[in-house]
């Protein structure tokens, strides 16, 4: 099913002229593409729509998935997963032919926003940390030099960025796409050593209190001085900096700060992750799997809260989230944060929210987006 024949025959040499022949005929193929891309891009700038465009790019990553199966089966030579990250890459450098968007982000440098943005755009972008989640919403609501922003939303074992929510009361920026990342939290020092040699550690409050039992087994009692930085990746920078300690960060920030690690994965729970949003002006065509975020304000009475949720059992809707958050203009007055399936230009969710916005004192949709699968689910493609 589309694998070359194997002659056993073959001497080395003559394997690696192949290959030679297959990069020849790789390049001038991604050669093409760009070419292609760049009319497209074009024809974009001419009718003013959106250069990166979430839905377009899942349907991407759907048909390089039934490509692989289609010819190889279930017996790919090469992980979906690789191939998916080389057509990051190439559709990174896409986005920037055709005059791409600067991205900001929760810096510092190296952040697991960082580490979100690269691997939803890859390299090519311009990417500009900003210091606070509300600078990088100020920052895209200016449209000066960027166009998007990725901001976190929610952590599997810390639940709800407040900051995230709290900036939709006001801010007319949609969600334009969800991004998961699993946050993998690792040992990093300026040099091998062993852990009894550690005796500073620099680490986020979060980060650490994610790998509490770890640290707990892993270091005496009184050895640790911990010093609370204000991210990962701070946390990085000050252990490269200065020498004198260890910090618990991202692999990107290893390499970035130039840090060794020592440990791997030292989080409590495998599963630990992150969703990120993509917030900016535009808005996400519908794709037939989608989810859509909406906030609510409930007058304060007796079963106002039931009253508001009970179209979405009536009608079918998958809830996938509820969160809620102080309204702070009143004592016992909260706003609610909900995601569910589907696309709300669909006709079905449009009488939905209809009914819903009866038993509110304010709804607004935050914004429709293609969904994500899940970094820990396995991921089913559509023949």
């Amino acid at each position: 099913m589309g694998e070359p024949s194997e002659d056993p025959e073959l001497s080395l040499d003559a394997l690696r002229e192949k290959i030679n022949e297959t990069d020849r005929q790789l390049v001038r193929m991604i050669m093409e593409r760009a070419l292609l891309v760049r009319r497209i891009g074009e024809s974009k700038r001419q009718a003013g729509t959106a250069i990166y465009r979430p839905d377009r790019e899942k349907q991407v990553y759907q048909n390089i998935a039934r490509f692989a199966r289609e010819a190889y089966g279930q017996q790919m030579p090469m992980p979906l997963s690789v191939l998916e990250h080389i057509y990051r890459e190439i559709m990174s450098g896409s986005i920037a032919i055709e005059g791409g968007p600067g991205v900001a982000y929760l810096g510092p440098p190296a952040s697991f926003s960082h580490q979100a943005l690269r691997a939803r755009f890859g390299a090519s972008l311009r990417a500009r940390p900003e210091d606070t989640i509300q600078a990088v919403f100020r920052a895209v609501e200016s449209g000066r030099d960027v166009s998007f922003g990725v901001v976190p939303v929610d952590n599997t074992t810390e639940g709800a960025v407040g900051p995230t929510l709290d900036m939709f009361l006001t801010s007319e920026l949609r969600v334009y796409a969800e991004h998961y990342l699993r946050v993998e939290l690792n040992l990093l020092y300026h040099k091998e050593a062993p852990l009894s040699e550690i005796k500073r550690l620099y680490t986020l409050r979060i980060a650490r209190e994610q790998c509490r039992d770890w640290m707990s087994r892993s270091f005496a009692r009184d050895q640790l001085e911990v010093v609370e930085m204000s991210s990962t990746a701070a946390a990085a920078r000050a252990a490269a900096e200065r020498k004198d300690g260890a910090a618990v960060a991202s692999e990107l920030a290893a390499e970035t700060y130039g840090l060794t690690i020592l440990e791997r994965n030292i989080e409590d729970h495998a599963h630990n992750a992150t969703r990120f949003f993509v917030i900016g002006t535009e808005q996400t065509p519908p794709t037939g799997d989608d989810k859509t975020s909406i906030l609510c304000s409930v007058h304060d009475r007796p079963g106002s809260l039931y009253h508001m949720l009970e179209p979405f059992g009536q009608s079918g809707v998958n809830l996938t989230r509820i969160e809620s958050r102080p309204s702070r203009l009143s004592y016992g007055d909260y706003n609610f944060f909900i995601d569910f399936s589907g696309h709300h230009e669909d006709e079905a969710i449009r009488r939905l929210l209809q009914k819903v916005e009866q038993h509110t004192s304010r709804l607004k949709v935050l914004g429709s987006y293609p969904r994500m699968d899940k970094p820990w689910e396995s991921r089913s493609v559509s023949p």
